[in-house]
């Protein structure tokens, strides 16, 4: 055999060892594509199949793959999303370990901690420290101004809010916080100026509709605060509170069948049907326009609910005496100075009032 032959052969061999290797690294990194796992997937399963049909084929592929760090974040996530808290958090932290994405594995501590636990100074904690990983992470500003807004850190709230805004403009949620938080520091153009913005992004938003017309009615702008509650009001549905704020301003702008109206409303709902309070706004509200038995009905839900109460009683017994019920007025008037020494004058003129009717 020549010498040349030798190197020609020599060479033919090199190339089909090195073409081997070629197609050896192409077919594992074919298997490996094969193998891998996505989140959508996990998602796919989930919705499907449920929870247990997920983490069983994430315990299947940890089961073959015990260092992966992508399943483990993969499967804390997943108990994330059914508030398994401990779980967790103990898969995240070994993701954590094993070198997994800093940021979004401390994330997800945080999210656990605020959203599932409702320990906000630890979720403010781990979004910090998801951040120290990567400040150009958009959604570790949004869980810290989550966080914030729940402390009553509202100006570290609302800076946090602006950077998650700046990075991702298209997001209502960053307006959002920017939003709630302005509004509680007191900056009401700031706060204005990020509800516009949400409107703009979300236009069916009755909750950014309903804060900006609080913004309006903080700053003595009714008539504008009652054009935002109304929207809220048809957006929504209605909602007691929107009820109840656009009362308020319809007060100021003196449309007293608008306050009657909206109070009648805001007692539909639970959370206002239980205050006495309400009910006395209620029933004065129906008394200035005439509706004495609407007005009765209140004061004497007021009268039940809180029966040491004199506001109700002289409440009533106003509404009795314009209604012609003179003795039963007299009864309210005579509880109110029993309940209210200090009211006694009142009473007093009340009854005196009473007497020159007849």
């Amino acid at each position: 055999m020549t010498k040349n032959l030798k190197i020609i052969l020599a060479f033919g061999t090199a190339a089909a060892l090195g073409l081997a290797a070629v197609f050896s690294i192409m077919e594992r990194a074919q298997r490996a594509r094969s193998e891998s796992v996505t989140w959508p997937y996990v998602e796919q399963l989930a919705q499907a199949g449920g929870y247990a049909k997920a983490a069983a084929f994430l315990d299947e592929r940890l089961g073959v793959h015990p260092n992966d760090a992508l399943l483990y974040y993969y499967r804390a996530r997943l108990h994330y999303t059914v508030s398994d808290g401990a779980a967790a958090l103990a898969d995240a932290d070994r993701a954590i370990k094993l070198g997994y994405a800093q940021e979004i594995s401390h994330l997800l501590k945080a999210l656990v901690y605020g959203r599932v636990y409702g320990d906000y100074v630890k979720e403010a904690e781990f979004a910090s420290k998801a951040l120290s990983f990567d400040p150009t992470y958009d959604e570790g500003y949004l869980a810290r101004a989550e966080a914030g807004y729940a402390l009553g850190d509202y100006k570290g709230c609302a800076k946090d809010a602006a950077s998650f805004s700046r990075m991702s403009p298209g997001s209502p949620d960053g307006w959002d916080y920017g939003l709630l938080c302005l509004e509680k520091t007191g900056d009401h153009a700031g706060a204005e100026a990020a509800g516009l913005k949400v409107l703009e992004l979300k236009p069916a938003s009755h909750a950014a509709m309903w804060r900006l017309g609080r913004i309006y009615a903080a700053r003595g702008l009714h008539k504008r605060a009652v054009k935002r509650f109304s929207k809220a009001i048809r957006l929504s549905g209605g909602r007691a509170q929107y009820y109840l704020d656009r009362a308020c301003s319809c007060e100021a702008e003196g449309d007293f069948s608008c306050v009657a109206w909206d109070y009648a409303s805001a007692m539909d709902w639970a959370e206002a049907a239980d205050y006495t309070s309400y009910y006395y706004l209620l029933g004065s509200a129906m008394h200035r326009v005439g509706e004495f038995d609407a007005g009765l009905d209140a004061a004497a839900s007021a009268v039940r609910l809180d029966p040491l109460n004199p506001d109700a009683y002289a409440l009533r017994g106003r509404l009795r005496a314009d209604a012609g019920d003179a003795a039963g007025a007299k009864k309210d008037f005579q509880k109110l100075s029993a309940l209210s020494p200090a009211r006694a004058p009142e009473a007093q003129a009340l009854l005196k009032k009473l007497k020159s009717k007849k």
